[in-house]
Parts: C-alpha cells; structure tokens; sequence
C-alpha cells in the first residue's frame, strides 16, 4: 500500500499514519436578503444535501447529527415511534448556487464519500446547484423522533456539480457567504462530479432542535500545517468528561483508528479540562513525509461520547483497527439511536509539508 506521508506512531506497533487540509465543516451559510424574501424559510439552519432524495416526505423528521466542527448527516430512516404529518406548500423559482463541501448533509450510508472528498480535497471543493424548485414540505412531529430532526424539505428538479476551486481562489471563507450569490469567486478549475434530476426531488432542508437540548462542547487543537519531521501532538477539550475514538484517514480514504490504543485503551478528557495525546507513556508522534520532497495531507475524524457505555458500545473491535474509512461509515448508521447530546465528532484536516532545502 503506497502513501505520500506519515505520522509515525511507534505505539500501535509500527503502523504509519499519513497527513492533509481544512479545519473541519463549516456552519451553513445564511440566507441573503433577496434569497429570504423568496423562500421564507432559508437560513443559517438550511442544509443543501450531497445528494437529492425522491423520497422528499420520508426525509421528514428523521434525527439530524449536528455537530460543531465536523460534516452533518441524517439518520437513514425515521426513530422507530416517530408520527409524521406533512403539509405541503407551492414554491415555484428558478435559482443557482454555490455551496462550500461544509456546508453539505450527506446520509448516514453516504457519510463514506464525504469524508472521501473531505480527506483528498479539503476545503477546495464546491458545490454549484441550478435548481427549479416546486414546493416546500414541512412536518408536524409525534412521539420520540429525536432531538434534532429534519423539520422541512425544499423539492424541486436540478443539476449539481462538484468543483475544485484554485487555490487560494476563494475570496473569504467557502461557505460563509450567503446563498446564491453568484459573483465573488473566480472560476473553479476542476470538475468532480455532476448529477442532474428532471423529477422534483429533496435538495435541501432546515432542522428543528428540541428546546430543552442539553449542549455537548467538544473541540481538537491541532496545526493545520506540519514541516516533515515536526513533533505531533492531539489537544482535546469538552465541556464534560468525555471517552474518545480517533481515527485518521489518508487522502485516498485509507485510515486506521489510532485511539483507543494497546497504551491508551480508554482515552479520557475530563470536563472542562484538556487531554494531551499521545501520553507519557506512548512513543512520541512525527510528522513524516514519506516522498521528503512532495507535501501531503490527512484527516483527522474524532468522535466523543459521554456516556461510558456509548464508548464500550461502539469501540472499534480489533478487526476494525485498521479500517478507518469503513469503522467511520459504520458508526454513523449505529449513532442513530444515540441522542445527540450523548456524543460529538470533529473533523480536523492537516497537511504535512517538505523542510526548506529538500
């Protein structure tokens, strides 16, 4: 198996790990003035998804995992004892978009190829939407449909492209201008991926939030850039005592799960403290390139629970250790029973850079 760079952890014996880009998913941007009047119902809430649905009602009130720093997806289906009423309203206008990658929801079966996309491309990627929108599904809820829910649904006919921008092309954060503004951006350089749809199908929608939702704050501390051959250190931080499960991923999507580890069985951050890994007890972690002269990038995907049963739950089993990508995909479908204020996930990219002279 070929990599372009390492972080070499002694610890796990002698498997390597490699490095890449952004820090993390981006809020959803919000609504400009013009885009509010039109549809009411767009804004900082509003979600675009990687991929449209034909299944528009049944996307209402499935559980939403929203997180502050890492990639939002929706459950694959509803919580079992979840009662749906739909009220359906016309909508009809025509408007393009530009959305950054952070700002898109994928499935929990699809969370794979977002963090495919995350991992190899970073912030870079866009997405550009032409969409023919018909009407707006909204859902009156009952019984335990969970604490963040898909509350309504934009449906309409389209086409969507994902494009790599050049770099530095973005004038501002990607993702944090409002929708539909056109201008401001040069060209993208580079076409991923284009889909079209003639049948009004789901795009996009808004969450509701249970009024009573406890708040779980987790964060990671890492540099978004190393020099081959820099010392590497994970700082971890939340609100409350937390159990974590860390996993890095290659820009190719090939990872392992580094935490918990032979050393580090069951990594711990106190509440309202820090954990510092790799510990004392650990071999220390380089940045290694492993092409000295060609830079290289990686992703970091941190999940954290506060329920210690959650963590004994869902820990990686040892046949899992070295799958990362396939864990990760893994657990997003199983979190759909935990409530969300039970866990959190962050997603930090890094990106690992030759010494001057090499």
């Amino acid at each position: 198996m070929s990599r372009a760079a390492l972080l070499t952890m002694a610890v796990l014996g002698g498997m390597s790990l490699g490095a890449c880009t952004k820090q993390g998913f981006l809020a959803a941007p919000k609504a400009d003035g013009e885009m509010a009047e039109k549809i009411g119902g767009f804004s900082s809430d509003t979600h675009f998804l990687l991929e449209p649905t034909g299944d528009a009602e049944g996307l209402l009130g499935r559980q939403v995992r929203v997180t502050t720093a890492g990639a939002w997806t929706i459950a694959d289906e509803r919580a079992p004892g979840c009662e749906v009423r739909v009220k359906e309203s016309s909508s009809s206008y025509k408007k393009k978009y530009r959305v950054g990658l952070g700002d898109l929801t994928a499935f929990a079966g699809g969370y794979k190829d977002m963090l495919k996309l995350e991992a190899r491309y970073g912030r870079s990627v866009e997405a550009e939407y032409e969409i023919q929108n018909v009407k707006t599904l909204t859902a009156d809820t009952e019984g335990p449909c969970g604490e963040v829910i898909v509350k309504s649904v934009r449906v309409g006919s389209g086409f969507r492209k994902l494009v790599r921008s050049a770099e530095g092309a973005a004038k501002g954060r990607v993702g944090k201008g409002g929708i539909g503004i056109e201008g401001g951006r040069e060209a993208a350089t580079e076409a991923l991926d284009s889909m079209e749809w003639g049948d009004p199908q789901a795009y996009a929608f808004a969450y509701d939030r249970a009024a009573q939702q406890k708040q779980f704050d987790f964060s990671v501390k890492l540099p978004e850039k190393f020099v081959n051959g820099d010392p590497v250190r994970f700082e971890f931080a939340a609100n409350e005592t937390a159990y974590l499960i860390a996993i890095v991923l290659e820009e190719t999507g090939v990872g392992a799960v580094i935490y918990p580890s032979d050393v580090v069985q069951l990594p711990t951050v106190k509440g309202k403290s820090q954990l510092v890994l790799p510990s004392p007890d650990e071999k220390k972690v380089a940045a290694s390139l492993r092409d000295p002269q060609m830079a290289a990038r990686e992703t970091l995907v941190v999940y954290a629970f506060t329920n210690r049963e959650d963590f004994d739950r869902f820990k990686p089993a040892a046949m899992d250790a070295g799958e990362g990508l396939a864990y990760a995909e893994k657990l997003e479908k199983a979190l759909s029973q935990v409530p969300i204020s039970r866990w959190s996930r962050v997603t930090k990219s890094y990106e690992i850079v030759p010494k001057d002279g090499e």
